[in-house]
Order: C-alpha cells, then structure tokens, then sequence
C-alpha cells in the first residue's frame, strides 16, 4: 500500500509540473499572435543592402561524404555571398573532410577557410577557437549534415538585426527520413511539439535551448565563450546571451531540413546524448532559477524547463516502477486482470487512433531518453560521433 500512495504522489507532482508549464508558458496565444506578427514584418522589409556581413562556421569530424553538399548549400543561399564567410573547423578527421571541403570552398567562390586540428578537442571548444578566427560581428552556426532552406540565412539575420534587444536566434528543424517506423514517427511528433514550445517561450521572453543546427548570434553584444567540456552547443549559446542581457528566440520560417536517425537504436543514441548535454546546462546554470533579473525566462520558463527535464522524468519512471513493484506484491488476481485489461486498452486505442498513439510513444520515449541522460549529466561531454544515416537530403 506504501508503494502505491508513493507511486501516485509521485506521478502527480509529474502531472502538477507540466500543467504548470502549460499554464505558465503555452497558453501565451496572444503574445504569440504580436511575436509572429513582429517577426513577419521585419522579414518582409528588409532589402539585401541591410543585411548583415555573416561568418557561417561548420564543425566537422568524418564528415567526407557530406561536406560538399552542406558547402555547396551554403552557396546557393538566398544571401549575398560576398557577406558570407564560411568557416570550416575540422576536429581531426581521418577521411579527408579538411581537403574536400577546402576544395569546395575555392570551387564556389566563397571567402573563408579551414582550420585543421591535429587531435580531437570536441564540438564546443572547437566552436570557441573557430570564433576567434571569424572576421564579423554576427555568427551563424550549423552543422555539417543539415540544409538551410534557401531564405533561413536572411530570415535569421533580418530578425537579429531589428527585433527589439534579441542577441541570438534560432531555427525551426524539420526531419527527414526514409521509411516509416517508431523512430521517425517519435520525431515527427516531438518536432511538432518542440515548435509550439519554441514560440511560447520566444513571445514571453527567449527560447530553450533552441536549435543547434542553425543559431545566429551577434558576437560584439555576446563575447563570452561556451564551456569547453560540457554542455550542448545551443543550450549554452542561448543562456550566454539571455545572461548578458538580451532575448534568443526562435524564427519558425528558418528552416532547416535535417535527417532523422532512421532506427530506434540511432534515434535512442543521439536522443539521449542531447539530453545530457542539455542537462549540463541546466545543471551549471541552476542560479536562473527564479531570478527576477532574467525576467519571464529567469521566473517561469528555466524553472518549469528544469523541473520537467530534469525532475520530471525521473519522478514518472520511479513512479511506474513502484506502482509496478506493489502490484506484482500484492498477489491479487483481480487486479493482475485490471492491470491487464487497462494495458490492453491502451494498445488498442493506440492502435485504433494512430495519432494518439505517436504522442503517446514519442512522450514516453522522449521522457526515458531525458531519464536515462540525468545519470550521465554531471561528467564531462567532449566528442561526438557520426551516425550514418542512408536518407538522401536534398532541396
């Protein structure tokens, strides 16, 4: 009877954190309404003359089978190319990434370069050394294996430039994939929500942590370099800028195509490597918590993002597990047939209603892979690995 109260004191607070959540943040569809409103204005009025001179960087490591595309992408922008400088800030690699892609710069006309290291150093402290080597005032980064749609640059920069103390922005992702399966349809889903989570906190005050393939910030207003040895890249960019004083938001029309791990096995790998990145952040920066000098970002959306990252998930899972436990404890057979009628249920109905049960697996996945990367969230985070994906991404 123990673990039974325990478990649904437990799965209640989960359920109190993400009401408060929805409450707090999401239903802000008023202010969302002026944030698009705002944000559509500028895009539509601005010429090539106001556009910003832009140093795009791309890390990359092992990514020789790739690097051409994303080069030749950044070349086929809706963007003056004489405002773009592209840095290129290879870690390492073994296959020739470094060769083809200062290859591929000359062949497109581009100002730029590539910056080879000898050994691994990992994603951010290469991000810090490759800002160092930037000639302009704003930054774009995005990763090797995504594509900008064609106007996502100018859409970035126009909205950087002119909407009211912003110091960073970031793009919308959309995934893309071959096949059909838990995988792919977890992400569809999760993208989804991500999006509306995205603009909910942009209209209240900034976005978290955004979306590392593509963010746009301005170097001159945020000087300050992102944690060598732990961290994700977009969750520490953003809480750079919001710390020194400005807004990072979230631009739905910057789109980036970017492929989908296309099993279970890659989706779980890079999930929960993300989740403990970002875990990271929330972590070393805990004194937001609510500060009233951050604003709404420092009094509603960090304190609601850190208890359903990094509390919530565990508090479901524990919960499941105790609930799983005195059940199994209580050797009563009628409720060994409840149990089982109710889990039946759910099947079915996922099954009956596909779309209720996408959110159903895309919540449960996405709440184990955050579960699972609490427990590695306080060592180090340096290297990643590349996942090899058969998707042809193409515009």
């Amino acid at each position: 009877m123990i673990l039974a109260v325990t478990s649904v004191i437990l799965m209640s607070i989960f359920v109190v954190m993400y009401s408060l959540y929805y409450l707090y943040v999401m239903r802000s569809r008023e202010s969302i309404s002026d944030f698009l409103a705002k944000i559509t204005k500028i895009e539509n009025g601005n010429t090539n003359s106001q556009l910003s001179d832009v140093s795009v960087i791309i890390s990359t490591y092992n990514e020789a089978k790739i690097i051409d595309r994303k080069i030749s992408n950044i070349a086929e922008l809706n963007y003056p190319s004489e405002k773009i400088e592209v840095i290129v800030y290879d870690d390492a690699s073994t296959d020739g990434t470094a060769d083809l892609a200062e290859r591929q710069i000359k062949e497109k006309n581009l100002k730029g370069k590539v910056i080879r290291n000898k050994k691994r150093i990992g994603l951010n402290k290469s991000l810090n050394a490759a800002l160092a080597q930037t000639t302009n005032n704003l930054v774009c980064m995005t990763d090797s294996d995504v594509l900008l749609e064609k106007d996502a640059l100018r859409h970035s920069v126009n909205v950087l430039n002119h909407f009211e103390n912003v110091g960073g922005v970031t793009g919308r992702i959309k995934p893309i994939f071959e096949g059909e399966g838990v995988a792919q349809r977890s992400e569809t889903v999760y993208r989804g929500f991500y999006h509306r989570f995205m603009l909910s906190e942009s209209s209240l005050h900034s976005a978290f942590p955004g979306n590392g393939p593509l963010i746009v910030y301005d170097k001159s207003k945020v000087p300050s370099p992102i944690p060598n040895d732990y961290g994700s890249t977009d969750g520490n960019i953003a809480i750079n800028v919001i710390r020194h004083g400005f807004r990072f938001i979230y631009i739905p029309d910057a789109v980036v195509f970017e492929p989908s791990p296309e099993t279970l096995s890659q989706h779980r790998l890079q999930k929960i490597r993300r989740a403990k990145r970002l875990l990271q952040v929330f972590v070393h920066n805990r004194d937001i918590f609510r500060d009233k000098k951050y604003g709404n970002f420092g009094l509603k959306i960090f304190p609601l993002k850190l208890l359903t990252h990094g509390l919530a998930p565990a508090l479901l899972f524990i919960g499941l597990f105790l609930l799983g436990i005195d059940i199994v404890l209580a050797g009563n057979l009628t409720l060994y047939e409840i149990t089982g009628a109710l889990l039946i249920a759910v099947l079915a109905v996922s099954a009956v209603f596909k779309r209720v049960g996408s959110i159903l697996s895309s919540f449960l996945l996405h709440e184990f892979y955050l579960f699972i990367g609490l427990f590695s969230a306080f060592g180090r985070s340096i290297y990643w690995n590349t996942i090899e994906r058969k998707t042809n991404l193409e515009l």
